[in-house]
């Protein structure tokens, strides 16, 4: 390619100007055009907050909070059903090994981080309630996207913009502290334990 052609595409990339641009609207890049849910945090916060507020009631015998404990625990143990490979063979059997590193970080930090929470009864449910969501929403929004082979970039912007945005919201106006690095790791822990499958 000659510095002309290099220099012609820059500028094309450098000029392009975004307008017009809503949360929640349609994710368009180039030909692609992926419709988003739109989620009501506020509505999902509150929910939350109650199902904090009951559970921290629960005594420690109770049928509910022993279904929640083992909800919990079925979700940062691995599944047995499926063949345990590791996080690294996962990414690169979907194509998707550039994801490799900073998944490995950030999983490993969320995977601290649940290790010393998940016996405080407020986060045992914030961390049911996020894993629970990150499962449903990455088998219906992400794992479609990697079957039909859609680029890395638009698969990295819809999982910030169905999981990790939405979550980190819902979480902190829930009065829990989860940073977006950790939802994200939430995920590739989830992938790492066979939970979440991304071929």
């Amino acid at each position: 390619m000659s510095s002309q052609d290099l220099n012609n595409v820059y500028k094309n990339i450098t000029d392009n100007e975004i307008t017009n641009n809503e949360i929640g609207r349609d994710l368009n890049i180039g030909n692609t055009i992926i419709k988003l849910p739109s989620y009501n945090i506020s509505v999902g916060a509150e929910s939350l907050k109650a199902l904090i507020n009951e559970h921290e009631k629960l005594k420690e015998e109770s049928p509910i909070y022993l279904y929640v404990l083992e909800e919990l625990q079925s979700k940062v143990t691995d599944n047995k059903s499926r063949e345990v490979i590791g996080l690294e063979k996962k990414l690169s059997k979907a194509n998707k090994a550039i994801f490799f590193d900073e998944a490995l970080i950030s999983s490993q930090k969320a995977s601290k981080m649940i290790l010393r929470f998940q016996h405080i009864k407020s986060y045992q449910i914030i961390f049911n309630h996020v894993l629970s969501l990150i499962v449903t929403r990455f088998r219906a929004h992400i794992a479609p996207l990697i079957k039909d082979g859609v680029d890395d970039l638009t698969i990295k912007t819809v999982i910030n913009s169905v999981i990790v945005e939405p979550l980190n919201q819902e979480v902190s106006l829930a009065g829990g502290y989860i940073t977006s690095e950790l939802i994200e790791g939430m995920l590739y822990f989830l992938t790492e334990k066979c939970h979440v499958e991304w071929v």
